[in-house]
């Protein structure tokens, strides 16, 4: 069994890259690998995973100004044994130089050879010591480049969020997404209520604060323990969940006693909020392609307390009205997206999309909100919601989707439904002329989403 949290971080890092696989899938597979570091090195081991794939455009253009070998024709063990190392001493101040390096260079002799030691000892060693003479491009000259080596990003979507958003925008955007993240979860108030549970965790959390817009949210920092041991959790207290996630939730507004569809459940995120806002009273089908997936979200029903929940292994997009006894007062589609919002979260994702994968989704979004419209009852609600920043799977969506569906009209009417004590001006500050719900890292330190609220008309 491997020791070493850097070899470990090495080996996740190449399995990452050579599959189609997301890194949590990856991080599952050697789950066991990790679980028997010691509290300190199981840190080391996730800060160097979750670093490289931040920083990695950085980390490249760093490495290519000392190294003889071009970045590409670098070994991919190699390339991610250098990136771990040059991490370590661009952005982890506690680790001194001579350890990074050494440790670096036994596990290159260890696993490559001797040649290949000798190359990353004098790559990082020309590395520690001339830092200061690394250039970055001229923000001037070359924006989108800019962005991309400061703020690692692939220069497709530099170029991309530098048009849409203009360049500061763009910058606090990307800084943004470089931050790690505060852990944010929502408050079961099926079993206890927000301020209560964040009183019970001041002795295993830090930096504790109740989210502003989210109305049972609460979010921390450095957890003594894994959030899995918590007491609260074993009791079914509550349920980790960005604020932007849960902020959906609330703008779907469900009610008691009301039929509802979660028409891509997943996990059951968004699913077992909206029991909550539902009193555990009514009618939730939740409905995914996987399975496996649905079969987690039973077992996180039942450690909630909720038992109005009924899952449905479907295919969204080859569904109709057949396969269910009812139409639907409310029907949520958290449709498949690039994901491109949740960067702060997965920055894996950045690495992986290209342009082709927005319009490819956005086309798949299409349909399945045209299959979704069609289980919503007259008078009925449907929200749509990605989490993604992109124009293509957000209001183009929307506006094709509404030119041929005339049954349909963004709900600009909404307002926040008070069961859950929801705060009116702050949700409805982020909500456009246009009624579509629109949150963003950098301004509201939150994921991004994007979210439009349509309601069926009657016939006339």
């Amino acid at each position: 069994m491997i020791k070493d949290p850097r070899q470990i971080a090495l080996n996740i890092l190449v399995s990452w890259d050579k599959s189609f696989h997301t890194l949590d899938k990856i991080l599952e597979n050697h789950s066991e690998e990790i679980s028997f570091l010691p509290k300190r090195d199981k840190s080391l081991c996730n800060a160097l995973i979750f670093g490289v794939l931040r920083h990695r455009e950085s980390l490249d253009w760093t490495l290519s100004a000392f190294s003889k070998t071009p970045v590409g024709k670098i070994d991919i063990g190699l390339l991610y044994l250098l990136r771990i190392a040059l991490f370590q001493l661009q952005y982890m101040e506690r680790i001194p130089f001579f350890a990074a390096i050494n440790t670096t260079v036994d596990i290159a002799k260890k696993l490559f050879g001797k040649k290949a030691a000798g190359f990353i000892n004098a790559v990082l060693r020309n590395a520690a010591e001339n830092f200061s003479k690394v250039i970055l491009p001229d923000p001037k000259k070359e924006r989108a480049k800019y962005i991309s080596v400061k703020f690692s990003l692939p220069l497709w979507l530099s170029k991309r969020w530098n048009h849409a958003f203009g360049f500061e925008k763009a910058c606090l955007l990307c800084q943004q997404i470089n931050t790690i993240p505060k852990i944010t979860f929502r408050t079961n108030t099926l079993k206890v209520d927000r301020q209560s549970l964040a009183q019970s965790l001041s002795s295993i959390t830090q930096n504790i604060k109740l989210t502003d817009y989210a109305s049972q949210g609460i979010s921390f920092t450095n957890p003594s323990i894994p959030i899995q041991e918590f007491e609260s959790f074993k009791s079914g207290l509550f349920q980790v969940q960005d604020e932007a996630a849960q902020i959906v939730s609330q703008f779907l507004a469900p009610k008691p006693f009301e039929k509802i569809l979660d028409a891509c459940a997943g996990l059951g995120g968004k699913t077992g909020h909206i029991a909550q806002l539902m009193e555990n009273k009514g009618s939730i089908i939740a409905v995914d392609v996987d399975p496996k997936k649905l079969k987690s979200l039973e077992l996180e029903s039942r450690r909630l307390g909720i038992d109005i929940i009924q899952t449905k292994p479907l295919n969204l997009k080859e569904t109709s009205i057949k396969d269910f006894d009812f139409y639907f007062d409310r029907v949520l589609l958290d449709a498949p997206c690039t994901g491109l919002g949740v960067l702060r979260r997965n920055p894996d994702a950045k690495w992986k999309r290209s342009k082709k994968d927005i319009a490819r989704l956005a086309a798949q979004q299409k349909k399945m909100l045209n299959a979704s419209a069609n289980l919503v009852k007259p008078g009925g609600i449907l929200v749509y919601v990605v989490c993604s920043c992109e124009k293509e799977e957000n209001e183009e969506v929307i506006n094709k989707f509404l030119e041929k569906r005339k049954d349909f009209s963004i709900d600009k009417e909404f307002k926040s439904y008070n069961h859950d004590r929801l705060i009116p001006n702050l949700i409805s500050s982020l909500i456009s002329e246009e009624g579509f719900l629109k949150t963003y890292p950098d301004a509201n330190n939150m994921d991004g989403f994007f979210a439009a609220r349509l309601k069926r008309k009657f016939k006339s």
